[in-house]
C-alpha cells in the first residue's frame, strides 16, 4: 500500500481492533437496474433507500454472489455529510506543489481520509486489492542550486591518450581529475539542457552505474558500450537526469583535468594559467514517483465482482449496490366494538410516497384496498365476532417495503334461549342457541355454591354435556362467548341447577346373628346429607330398626339392622340423600350361607409379582367375598380379604422362588374349603440398558445386572425394522457388541436375564451409528398460473415443509437425515 503516514497506519490499527466488535441490523441489499457517478448513485440510495451500501465480515460475502460485476459501494477517500463536497473539487496535484520547497501548498483539507461509510458507520472493515489504496509518495526536498564551470585548455598541443576526460572526487573530497569510463553532464548555463559526452578510444573494461529513472534501478554497462549512448543522450534533451552520489558534477571541480602529453618526463614546459568562470543554474524538478501518476486526489471505492475494492474516478458511472434496513413497524389496532375498529400504524423510512391499506375478513366475505398517504383509518359496519386481516404497505419509489400485519376480532354476541335438559351425577346437558354474526367458541365456568375450585369447558356447538362435576353439589354456570384467538368476549349469560348425589360402595354385612346384623360401606364422592336403608326377605318390605354407628362422615359407615328372622336370605338396598331433593342410586346386598369353594385356579408369576385367577358361580341371590393368602416354605406370608372381584395380586416378591397360593370363599363369615397352587417366580430382568459406545457401523451396549440374583448369562436383542435387521445373542458379561450396521440409523436393544431356562422381562434402550452425513442437492423448478405465486415466501415454505415431510414419512426417526434451504 506504498508508504503510510502515521496517521494512516493509526487508522488502519483501529479499524482492525474494532472488527470483532462489529454487528450489523438485519438488512435488504438492492442492486441498481443504470449505472451512474458515485454521487448520482448515493443521491438514488439516499432516495429510494436508506443509503449505498456498507460492507462487513457479516455481509461481504452476501455481495460478492449477488453480483457479477464491478460496483459501486459506500465508500469514497473524503465523506461530507453536509454535502458541501463537489466531485469538480479534485485538483491537479503536480500544478499545486512546489518542488523546490518540497510542501503541498493547497489549502484544501478533507479530513483523514477511510475513515466513514456514506451512512456514517467507522470504516471498521477493509478488503483491498492488493496494491489499494493508493497514496501519494512524498518529494525530495530541494533547497539548493547547481553551477556551471567553463574551463578552457591549456594552450599548448598535447596527445590525448585514449581516455575519456571527467573529473573524480579524491578521498578527502577534492577533485584530481577524471578517470577512465566516467560520463559528464556539461551544462552552458543556467537554461542549458544539452548533454555532451567526451568519447574515449581505450578499450577500457571499467564498468560505470547508470540510474534508470523509470524503474528506479542502477544498470550497469560496459565501458565500451557508453560510446554508443551520444546519440540516445542527444535525443533526451530536456529529459530530468537524477544525480547519483557516485557522479561528480562538472561544478564540483576546481582543477584542470590531467593530459597525457608526448613530451619528455625530463623536458618542462611552462603552462598559462587556466581561467574558468562559474554560474548559478536551478537544478531540474525531481522526476515524479511512478504511483503519484495513478494516484487519484479524492477517489470512489467500487468493489470486484469476486470482492476486493480498488479506487475509482468518482465521475465515472458503474452500476451501484443500495441497502435498507427491513421495515419493522406495527399496526396498533384500538377502540374496538362488535362493528368497528380505529387503526394507526408506523411512518415508513424516508420519502414515502403514499400507503397502501389491504383489508379482509378471515371467512373471506369482505374485503377492501385503499390508497392513502394518513396513519388511521377507522372501519365500519363490521361483523360481530368475525375475524379481520389488516396489511399496509408503505410504497416508496413505486416500491413495496417490508409490509406491516395485524390483525383483530370484534366483539361477540350472547348466547340466547339457554335451558337445562339433563343431569345426573357429574353431568349437567344444556343448549343455547348461537348468536347474531360469527363466533370462535362458547366458554362456560361452573361456579360451586360450596365453593370449591371453578371448571371451565370450551365448546363450538349449540349444546354441552358439562362433565366431571361433584356429585350432589349445586352450580352456576356462566357462558360467554369468545373468539379464535381468546381476544374478544361477549356479556356473561348465567343459569343454575344441581348433580344428583352418587351411591354408596363396598356395601357388605358382618357380624351376623339371628336377629341382627351390622352394614357397611363407603360413602360416595362429593356432598350428601344421609342414607336411606331399606330390607327385603323373599316375602317383600321388612320394617327393620336402623341404628347409626357411626358419623355422616366416616369411611367406611356402619349401621346396625335389627328386628331381623334367623334363616333368611335378605336382600339389603342403600341410597344417598343429596341437595335440591335429590336422591342417588341404590346400592344392595345380600347374606347367604356357607358357599362351594373355587375352581381353575390360575396363577402367573413376574420377577417380583404373581397374580392370581379363579372361577366361581354362586347360588342364585348370593354374594361371597374371597380371601387369598400366600405361602413360601408352608408358612403364610401375605394375606388377601374380602375380595369382591375373582383375581388378586401379591407384589414385592423374591426372584425366582417358588410360593404357594391359597383362596377360599366368605360368606356370612363361612369360610370354603381352600384350593390351591404352586408357581415359581421370573427371574429379575437387569436395569439401566445404555449406550457405551458407537461407531457408523457398530454399537456397544452395557446394563446393570439384577440385584440379588445369581444368574449370569443375558440374551440381547437388536432389530431394526427399517433395515429389517435382527440379531441375537447370549452373553455372560453385562456388555455386547453388535457390528455391520448402517450409520446414521437407530435401532432397537433389548436384554433378558436367563435363569433356569426362564427369562425376564426385558431392559430396553436404543442405540444411533454416528453419522455419515452425504448431502444430496436438490432442485426445484416452480410454475404457476397465478402471477408470481411463486416468489412469495409462503409458497417456498409450503413447498420446503412438504419435501421435509417427505423425507419423514420415508426415513422417520429410523435414519439421519436434515433437510435444508439455499439461497439460489
Amino acid at each position: 500500500m506504498g508508504n503510510l503516514t502515521f496517521i494512516h497506519k493509526l487508522c488502519i490499527s483501529a479499524c482492525w481492533g474494532l472488527l470483532l466488535m462489529y454487528s450489523a441490523a438485519e438488512r435488504q441489499y438492492f442492486i441498481s437496474p443504470h449505472n451512474a457517478s458515485w454521487a448520482d448513485a448515493r443521491n438514488h440510495c439516499q432516495v429510494c433507500f436508506k443509503e449505498m451500501v456498507t460492507l462487513t465480515p457479516q455481509n461481504i460475502h452476501v455481495i460478492a454472489k449477488i453480483i457479477n460485476s464491478t460496483h459501486w459501494i459506500g465508500l469514497r477517500k473524503y465523506i461530507n455529510y453536509n454535502d458541501t463536497y463537489n466531485e469538480t473539487d479534485d485538483y491537479d496535484y503536480d500544478s499545486d506543489y512546489d518542488y523546490y520547497n518540497s510542501t503541498n501548498t493547497s489549502s484544501k483539507s478533507f479530513g483523514t481520509p477511510w475513515t466513514l461509510w456514506a451512512n456514517g458507520d467507522p470504516l471498521i472493515f477493509q478488503n483491498w486489492y492488493p496494491g489499494f489504496p493508493l497514496f501519494k509518495s512524498p518529494l525530495p526536498k530541494i533547497d539548493c542550486c547547481s553551477c556551471s564551470c567553463t574551463c578552457p585548455a591549456p594552450p599548448r598541443s598535447t596527445t590525448l591518450s585514449p581516455t575519456t576526460s571527467m573529473t573524480s572526487p579524491s578521498p578527502t573530497g577534492s577533485t584530481t581529475g577524471f578517470p577512465t569510463g566516467s560520463v559528464v553532464a556539461e551544462y552552458s548555463s543556467r537554461d542549458s539542457t544539452n548533454i555532451t559526452v567526451t568519447e574515449s578510444y581505450d578499450n577500457t573494461t571499467d564498468s560505470t552505474s547508470l540510474y534508470d529513472v523509470e524503474t528506479d534501478m542502477d544498470m550497469l554497462t560496459n565501458a565500451t558500450e557508453w560510446l554508443n549512448t551520444t546519440t540516445w543522450l542527444n535525443a533526451t534533451e530536456g529529459a530530468n537526469i537524477t544525480r547519483r552520489a557516485n557522479i561528480t558534477q562538472p561544478w564540483e571541480s576546481t582543477t584542470a583535468p590531467a593530459r597525457h602529453t608526448t613530451d619528455s618526463p625530463w623536458t618542462t614546459t611552462t603552462q598559462l594559467p587556466i581561467v574558468s568562470t562559474c554560474e548559478r543554474s536551478p537544478m531540474l524538478p525531481p522526476i515524479i514517483p511512478e504511483n503519484n501518476k495513478n494516484y487519484i486526489e479524492n477517489s470512489c471505492v467500487v468493489i470486484l465482482a469476486f470482492g476486493p475494492w480498488v479506487e475509482r474516478e468518482c465521475s465515472e458511472e458503474l452500476p451501484f449496490i443500495c441497502y435498507e434496513d427491513r421495515f419493522m413497524g406495527a399496526i396498533n389496532v384500538s377502540n374496538i366494538t362488535s362493528s368497528s375498529a380505529a387503526l394507526q400504524w408506523d411512518q415508513g423510512p424516508g420519502d414515502i410516497s403514499h400507503y397502501r391499506f389491504e383489508a379482509f375478513s378471515r371467512e373471506g366475505s369482505w374485503n377492501v384496498t385503499k390508497n392513502m398517504h394518513n396513519l388511521s383509518y377507522t372501519l365500519d359496519n363490521l361483523i360481530p365476532g368475525t375475524g379481520y386481516v389488516i396489511t399496509v404497505f408503505a410504497v416508496k419509489c413505486e416500491r413495496d417495503l417490508n409490509p406491516l400485519n395485524g390483525s383483530f376480532y370484534t366483539i361477540p354476541g350472547e348466547v340466547q334461549n339457554l335451558n337445562v335438559t339433563r343431569f345426573t351425577e357429574n353431568t349437567i346437558s344444556m343448549n343455547w342457541t348461537k348468536p347474531n354474526g360469527n363466533y370462535g367458541f362458547f366458554e362456560v365456568i361452573a361456579f360451586s355454591a360450596l365453593g370449591t375450585k371453578d371448571k371451565i369447558k370450551t365448546v363450538t356447538a349449540e349444546h354441552m354435556d358439562f362433565d366431571n362435576l361433584t356429585q350432589g353439589n349445586e352450580y352456576t354456570f356462566v357462558f360467554r362467548t369468545g373468539v379464535d384467538d381468546r381476544s374478544m368476549w361477549s356479556k356473561n349469560i348465567s343459569i343454575s341447577n344441581c348433580t344428583r348425589p352418587g351411591k354408596v360402595s363396598n356395601l357388605t354385612t358382618g357380624n351376623i346373628s339371628d336377629t341382627y346384623l351390622e352394614l357397611q360401606w363407603n360413602p360416595p364422592e362429593g356432598n350428601y346429607i344421609g342414607f336411606k336403608v331399606l330390607a327385603n326377605d323373599t316375602h317383600g318390605e321388612l320394617n327393620v330398626i336402623v341404628e347409626n354407628q357411626t358419623g355422616l362422615l366416616a369411611k367406611p359407615y356402619k349401621v346396625k339392622v335389627s328386628g331381623l328372622q334367623n334363616g333368611t336370605k335378605l336382600d339389603f338396598r342403600v341410597n344417598v340423600l343429596g341437595v335440591c331433593g335429590l336422591e342417588g342410586q341404590i346400592e344392595n346386598t345380600t347374606t347367604y350361607t356357607a358357599p362351594g369353594p373355587i375352581s381353575n385356579l390360575k396363577l402367573t408369576a413376574e420377577h417380583n409379582n404373581i397374580d392370581a385367577s379363579w372361577d366361581f358361580t354362586p347360588n342364585p341371590g348370593s354374594n361371597v367375598t374371597f380371601t387369598a393368602k400366600l405361602c413360601l416354605d408352608g408358612k403364610e406370608v401375605d394375606k388377601s380379604v374380602n375380595i369382591l372381584n375373582k383375581n388378586v395380586k401379591f407384589d414385592g416378591l423374591k426372584t425366582a422362588t417358588q410360593y404357594e397360593v391359597k383362596v377360599y370363599t366368605v360368606l356370612n363369615n363361612q369360610e370354603s374349603p381352600e384350593t390351591h397352587s404352586f408357581i415359581f417366580t421370573l427371574p429379575s430382568p437387569p436395569t439401566g440398558a445404555k449406550v457405551r459406545n458407537k461407531t457408523t457401523n457398530s454399537l456397544t451396549f452395557e446394563w446393570i445386572p439384577p440385584e440379588n440374583s445369581s444368574a449370569k448369562k443375558y440374551i440381547c436383542t437388536l432389530n431394526s425394522t427399517f433395515w429389517s435387521f435382527f440379531d441375537s445373542r447370549v452373553e455372560n458379561t453385562t456388555m455386547c457388541t453388535f457390528t455391520g450396521l448402517q450409520s446414521g440409523s437407530t435401532y432397537d436393544f433389548n436384554v433378558y436375564t436367563l435363569s433356569d431356562n426362564k427369562t425376564s422381562n426385558p431392559a430396553s434402550c436404543n442405540g444411533t451409528t454416528v453419522k455419515d452425513p452425504v448431502e444430496i442437492s436438490l432442485s426445484m423448478l416452480c410454475s404457476s398460473e397465478v402471477s408470481l405465486y411463486c416468489e412469495k415466501d409462503e409458497t417456498k415454505k409450503i413447498v420446503f415443509e412438504e419435501l421435509q415431510n417427505h423425507f419423514k414419512e420415508i426415513l422417520g426417526d429410523y435414519v439421519y437425515h436434515e433437510v435444508e434451504t439455499t439461497s439460489p
